[in-house]
């Protein structure tokens, strides 16, 4: 299933239909959906290189709005909502507990946001311990605001320098490139596990 989606996914990345589901992607990854945008980000950006700037902007824009979302969820929802998607990417109560309690000051919480959303570490978990943990929704915003644009800038400016040596990867390799975005989204429930 993951493979036909991330295939859709690619084929959608060169279409007309883009820009939109790069918004699309990044706005559900940061509160429930298990891809990144960074292929869809790198295909576009690849494809597009003279509007990096438009589309790395579009990515963390729809990114820190869907962490608003992911934070709304751990805020007001989370016996419903937040339970139910930390149990599908298997985040354990005393894990997530963890995170919530490194949160506990909004110095801590502005740099755990920062740091946790450059890593592989997937956001939407970052976005839900934020709102549970309640921190200051000013200084999630810009915390997620800086955190996401370094990310992406940096992979839209790799992939302008890069993109048709990228591209022709992931045309010729599609397997390999699903597995090693797998491989950084285990990676990231891994850093969870330890460092939460």
């Amino acid at each position: 299933m993951l493979n036909k989606m991330y295939t859709w996914i690619i084929q959608q990345a060169q279409t007309k239909n883009a820009i939109w589901l790069l918004a699309i992607v990044s706005f559900a990854e940061s509160s429930f959906f298990p891809l990144p945008p960074d292929p869809v980000l790198a295909v576009v950006v690849a494809k597009n290189k003279d509007k990096m700037l438009r589309y790395a902007l579009l990515c963390t824009i729809s990114s820190v709005l869907g962490g608003f979302l992911g934070y709304f969820i751990g805020y007001a929802f989370f016996a419903s909502l937040g339970e139910s998607i930390l149990r599908f990417f298997n985040i354990t109560p005393t894990q997530f507990q963890d995170m919530v309690q490194s949160m506990g000051r909004d110095t801590w919480a502005f740099w755990i946001i920062c740091l946790k959303g450059l890593t592989p570490i997937p956001f939407k978990i970052v976005t839900i311990a934020s709102g549970f943990a309640h921190v200051n929704l000013s200084v999630f915003a810009v915390a997620a605001l800086i955190a996401r644009s370094m990310r992406f800038l940096l992979l839209s400016f790799l992939c302008k320098l890069y993109g048709e040596t990228v591209l022709n990867f992931m045309e010729k390799h599609q397997k390999l490139t699903l597995a090693l975005i797998v491989g950084a989204i285990i990676a990231g429930f891994l850093l969870i596990k330890m460092f939460a």
